[in-house]
């Protein structure tokens, strides 16, 4: 059976930075290999030496260091034990432009930027768990977990109720298991999406299948609520600023 391409989606786009995923490959003889390759020449470009990303195997993809307000096109080939490799079609991602400062309170709509500082002590530092097994990005919730060093530890919180989102950072645009992130919590005003459309000083609630995502509350809604809509979003996709409700986070029942 010959070997068949998965689908390369962004999960992220920042002015300097980018995180992709891609879907495995069918077909073909396992185990199989992937390489990411970016050029910014167009979507017919041909994985080279020459626009290889060295060491970058996996199926997702931080890509940093990049100029702002630029078209990137990425592509995956993977190869199989025959060997038969396989190019997967090739993504466009365009960077956000730059920013002066994007984590000091700013109007820039990146998700998991700062925007009002409403309550004292609404932004503090934590660390990712050891056992934390994928990166977390700005945007995302997370959820504090006990450890044996006394230091405050957070994992994604998937569908649990979580106690933060993760703040845009420029420097470190994903945080890995062990790295130290800055979390925004009660108070925050904080730039994430929106899944639908959503009326202002509406209450809002997680939405589970989009990362950093949220939608408005309209009855019963067991997901956590975590705040409400600062702004309006007319349509799904559109950045709004949500104040948080954490770590009091609930359930509307």
């Amino acid at each position: 059976m010959s070997i068949t391409a998965g689908v390369i989606t962004s999960v992220f786009v920042g002015p300097n930075s980018a995180q992709l995923s891609a879907t495995a490959a069918t077909g073909g003889t396992a185990p199989y290999t992937y390489q990411w390759y970016r050029d910014t020449s167009g979507a017919g470009f041909t994985p080279s030496g020459s626009n290889i990303l060295t060491g970058q195997t996996a199926l997702t993809l931080s890509d940093t260091n990049l100029i702002p307000n630029t078209v990137y096109y990425y592509k995956v080939v993977a190869t199989d034990a025959v060997p038969a490799s396989v190019t997967y079609t090739a993504l466009a991602v365009t960077t956000t432009p730059a920013s002066l400062n994007p984590n000091q309170f700013a109007m820039l709509a990146i998700v998991g930027t700062l925007d009002l500082r409403i309550g004292p002590t609404n932004v503090f530092a934590a660390q990712i768990d050891t056992t934390q097994a994928t990166s977390l990005y700005p945007g995302m919730p997370i959820k504090f977990v006990n450890n044996a060093n006394g230091i405050p530890t957070v994992v994604a919180a998937g569908t649990n109720t979580p106690n933060g989102y993760i703040c845009y950072d420029q420097k470190t645009p994903a945080f890995t298991a062990g790295m130290r992130c800055e979390i925004a919590s009660t108070g925050t005003c904080m730039w994430l999406y929106s899944t639908a459309a959503i009326t202002r000083g509406t209450q809002v609630t997680l939405d589970q299948y989009v990362p950093s995502g949220v939608h408005q509350v309209t009855g019963s809604s067991t997901l956590p609520i975590v705040g409400y809509a600062f702004d309006q979003a007319t349509a799904s996709g559109q950045l709004i600023r949500v104040v948080l409700n954490a770590p009091s986070f609930r359930t509307d029942s």
